[in-house]
């Protein structure tokens, strides 16, 4: 005769399988996280690097050379 299979078993695989969707969801969830950041750093030494650039450039007055010289160091500040 055929003995019933222990229980525990299966429960030790279904721990198991839900260990394993929980870490590809937060796998999925920090790659995505990371993505963001990287995303939001690039547009931000983006906007530092057009900002520089606009003071090379741009021939302005002193008060508002002297602001956007303030600009341009908040934005690297971040």
């Amino acid at each position: 005769m055929n003995a019933p299979k222990p229980t525990s078993s299966n429960g030790l695989l279904y721990l198991a399988v839900g260990v394993l969707c929980l870490a590809a969801l937060l796998g999925f969830y920090f790659v995505q996280l990371n993505a963001q950041v990287d995303r939001q750093r690039e547009e931000a030494a983006e906007r530092l690097a057009l900002c520089r650039h606009m003071e090379i450039v741009v021939e302005v007055s002193a008060a508002r050379r002297a602001e956007l010289q303030q600009t341009c160091k908040q934005l690297s500040e971040q």
